[in-house]
């Protein structure tokens, strides 16, 4: 198994990649060591010489970002910003959470202190090649863990640009590091000692792969995997903001993101104005070349994804969902999916029931507030749910009783880099981000002294 670096939209092959399993463990074991004995003041200089590299490279990655995997290069350029940001809030943070954390008791005195576990195994998708690797590693970093990255086989150029910007910004050798492993050394560097814990995000099959491997060596393991987020939408709300959320949530990254909403429970005595201004939105968005700066929608990442949710979409119409819109694309042999709109989608049907990594819109009718629940509820995934309403009892009960890991109330879901970000079900478990997320990996290691 090798890595290939091929452009999504010309279909170019643009390099290869050979595999190497063969890893020196003693190195970064001693490495771990190393790292975490420097102080956090050190650690702290490496993450601001590494943001500033970012900062003078937007351009350079977010066309390798759109080259790698087709993201239109409006939102890869915003890819970085975004790990800008979020790296600035992190390293602003980090001298305040980790701390010894004093505990009221009788003794003399008595601490909890976090302590990093030790090399950290981080698996990563290929939707945001940097967000994804960065917001991953530097908490890690930051604690004292070391970060060993397999980024996915079709991002390749873009795992290798990341290794060479934290060697470039200072951090020693094996303290973060690339490596293209087959499945089998994946498997095999997870059950090796040397390896702490895992990080992951993917699909919900592959990270049931992942935990059922780490948890034969009894390891720490977060996993974000899939979502089929719903967004509902009550009569009582703004439909232009919500039409306008939408749009852009489904539409980002070319509907590849796994907290964008992808169901749209709709309450009934509004579903026909929301279907019919929902399908003027989506039928104007520019589709083509993602390194034009106007286009909205590019291709999906790869050919087997290109072929996966067509099948979703037409197994899903031949089950009784209606298809309003299919937008005709120019370039009928790229992997440019048609920005689809569904209606009268049910359970049972693909697109309610599975992840439809794609621009699709899936649009389902309510007619109570009991209905909504039950149909958002009704998945194996939870990881995100938007709410619009302005009513404040129904939102109160809303935030209550929607199984998820995110509610967000009149707007649509995101992460940020001050909130804990992660799902339940077969969503994962674990979190990412906020001060929650930045502990995940650490030792919490309580001192306790009589006399």
């Amino acid at each position: 198994m090798n890595y290939f670096s091929q452009n999504p939209y010309t279909r170019q092959i643009l390099q290869e990649f050979e595999c190497c399993d063969q890893l020196d463990l003693s190195f970064y074991r001693t490495q771990f060591r190393s790292w975490k004995s420097t102080t956090m003041q050190h650690r702290i200089e490496c993450v601001k010489e590494l943001i500033s590299l970012l900062n003078n490279r937007v351009e350079t990655y977010a066309n390798l970002i759109t080259e790698e995997m087709g993201k239109p290069i409006t939102e890869a350029n915003a890819e970085i910003r975004k790990c800008i940001n979020a790296t600035e809030y992190l390293i602003s943070q980090a001298d305040n959470w980790i701390r010894p954390r004093e505990l009221d008791c009788e003794a003399l005195y008595a601490v909890s202190i976090p302590e990093p576990l030790g090399p950290i195994l981080a698996i990563m998708p290929w939707n945001f090649p940097f967000w994804q690797v960065l917001r991953a590693a530097i908490p890690n970093l930051l604690v004292g863990n070391t970060v060993l990255l397999k980024h996915a086989p079709n991002v390749p150029r873009c795992a290798a640009a990341l290794d060479q910007l934290f060697k470039d910004a200072g951090f020693p050798n094996g303290v973060f590091s690339n490596h293209y492993l087959s499945h089998e050394g994946v498997a095999r560097l997870i059950a090796t000692p040397t390896i702490a814990a895992v990080t992951f995000t993917g699909s919900d099959a592959a990270g049931s792969i992942v935990a059922a491997i780490a948890g034969q060596s009894i390891k720490k393991i977060t996993l974000e995997l899939g979502g089929n987020d719903p967004m509902i939408v009550f009569d009582d709300c703004s439909l232009e903001n919500a039409i306008t959320a939408a749009v852009e949530s489904r539409s980002i990254n070319s509907g590849q993101a796994c907290n964008g909403a992808k169901r749209f429970i709709v309450q009934q005595g509004i579903h026909d104005q929301f279907i019919e201004q929902l399908t003027q939105r989506v039928q104007v968005l520019k589709c083509g070349d993602p390194s034009d700066v106007s286009t909205q929608i590019g291709p999906l990442a790869r050919r087997d994804l290109y072929d996966k949710l067509s099948g979703q979409v037409h197994q899903t119409l031949e089950m009784g969902a209606v298809c309003v819109l299919q937008q005709p694309v120019k370039e009928e042999n790229s992997w440019i999916f048609p920005p689809t709109v569904l209606s009268d989608v049910q359970p049972g049907q693909p697109a309610f029931e599975e992840e439809l990594f794609g621009p699709v819109w899936s649009v389902t009718s309510f007619a109570c507030d009991d209905e909504a629940i039950a149909l958002a509820n009704e998945s194996h995934f939870g990881l995100g749910a938007s709410v619009w309403t302005t009513n404040e009892e129904r939102i109160a009960r809303m935030m209550l009783e929607l199984e998820t890991g995110n509610v967000f109330v009149n707007d649509f879901v995101r992460s940020d880099p001050r909130f804990p970000f992660g799902g339940v079900k077969r969503s994962g478990h674990g979190k990412e981000l906020g001060e929650v997320g930045f502990f995940e990996f650490v030792n919490w290691k309580t001192i306790y002294r009589k006399l």
